[in-house]
């Protein structure tokens, strides 16, 4: 499409993911939370919310220990080997070093370290764990991956991106293997930001709903372990068909109320998957329900789907987690991969009056039985960025 720029619109295979979230400390409760309605909402109790306005959000409570010998580092690194460790008890990584790479999103990096380091008492050495790119680093180590390692900071979308630039080194032959995905973690830094920002709310969280007043934090994340198309033998999550990212610049927080930058993107995501919206069957919002965001990202989708948007099943899956950050994108596309899997699609949880200005086919209530083929995710961040992903379901 004019303006846009592709490298190879070759799919490429998510073989298999791993999550820690709010929900659970694996793939298997993240995807069961997100069926049967958990929420995974608590009071923080990691630091001290007295002082805030708001002090509730998506706390992961516990995690599992490391294996033996395992060095952890921040919490955010913390939180992403987990989810490495639970990918890699779903499969292997068979590519030689040097051809394994690292593509991790993030909003905030190892910003919690940056805290300690200036806290009374701090030291200088724990700044080094808030550079941004140190969790993504650990992570190699882990891996004993020794190809590019690579830090996507596009704020909330930035999970998103990560498995975009991780199809984009695939297909540059750049790599054999990617882990790509996303984390952050909860931290006063980043709850005092946007409690000053009057972006929490006091309630629960409703996307596209009538009452929807904000949002709330939460930490998690997700990895997936990608491939070349057809490099992999055996059973498969599915295919990145498409991707695309847009800046549109707009605010430094605000969306831009026209959507321009992520009409763009669903545009060009789904040009770079060969598809039109009458192929897409399900759409995975990004959904914060605050007021702005939902309303804009609902006109979007109506542009783009045309009268398909009021036929396809859209979700929201922040309300039981909480805005995940870096995580939040990648996380709602292995939602899209394991709905067409298991032929389930979650609720999405705060929403019951939905409002006639995101007028779409939302999943309300309870899980929806259908099995989507292809599924459009959509995600925005701050400072205008914007990106899609197109999914494929493995073939039957």
């Amino acid at each position: 499409m004019p303006g846009a720029w592709h490298l190879r619109a070759e799919p490429v295979t998510l073989v298999a993911a791993g999550a820690v979230t709010p929900l659970g400390a694996d793939l298997d409760a993240f995807w069961s939370g997100l069926v049967t309605g958990s929420d995974g909402i608590s009071m923080i109790e990691r630091f001290p919310v007295d002082d805030l306005r708001v002090g509730r959000g998506g706390e992961i409570k516990k995690l599992r220990p490391l294996p033996q010998g395992r060095r952890a580092g921040c919490r955010a690194t913390q939180i992403l080997l987990a989810a490495a460790e639970d990918l890699l008890a779903r499969a292997v990584v068979s590519a030689a070093p040097e051809r394994v790479a690292v593509v991790l999103g993030t909003a905030l990096g190892g910003v919690e370290q940056l805290e300690r380091a200036l806290a009374p008492g701090g030291r200088a050495r724990h700044a080094v764990g808030a550079l941004y790119d140190s969790p993504a680093h650990a992570l190699a180590r882990r891996l004993g991956a020794r190809g590019p390692v690579l830090t996507v900071g596009t704020a909330c979308a930035a999970g998103a991106t990560a498995l975009g630039a991780g199809a984009d080194l695939l297909r540059a032959d750049a790599a054999d293997a990617v882990i790509a995905g996303g984390y952050d973690s909860l931290c006063r830094f980043v709850m005092r930001g946007f409690d000053a920002l009057r972006s929490l709310t006091r309630e629960r969280v409703r996307p596209f709903d009538r009452r929807r007043s904000g949002l709330l934090l939460g930490e998690a994340a997700a990895v997936v372990l990608m491939t070349r198309d057809g490099a992999t033998s055996g059973p498969t999550l599915g295919r990145l068909l498409g991707h695309a990212t847009a800046s549109d610049g707009s605010h430094i927080a605000a969306p831009d109320p026209n959507g321009r930058g992520l009409e763009f993107a669903v545009r060009a995501a789904l040009h770079e998957a060969a598809l039109t919206a009458a192929d897409v069957d399900f759409v995975s919002a990004h959904g914060t329900g605050t007021p702005l965001n939902d309303r804009i990202e609902a006109e979007v989708l109506r542009r783009t789907l045309g009268r398909r948007a009021s036929e396809i099943p859209v979700n929201s899956i922040k309300a039981g987690l909480g805005h995940t950050m870096g995580a939040a994108a990648a996380l709602e596309a292995i939602m899209c991969l394991l709905a067409s899997r298991e032929g389930v699609v979650p609720p999405t949880l705060g929403l019951d009056d939905p409002d006639p200005a995101c007028d779409l086919d939302h999943v309300i209530g309870s899980p929806r039985a259908t099995r989507p083929r292809i599924s459009l995710s959509t995600s925005l961040g701050f400072g205008g960025c914007n990106a899609a992903l197109v999914l494929e379901a493995p073939a039957p």
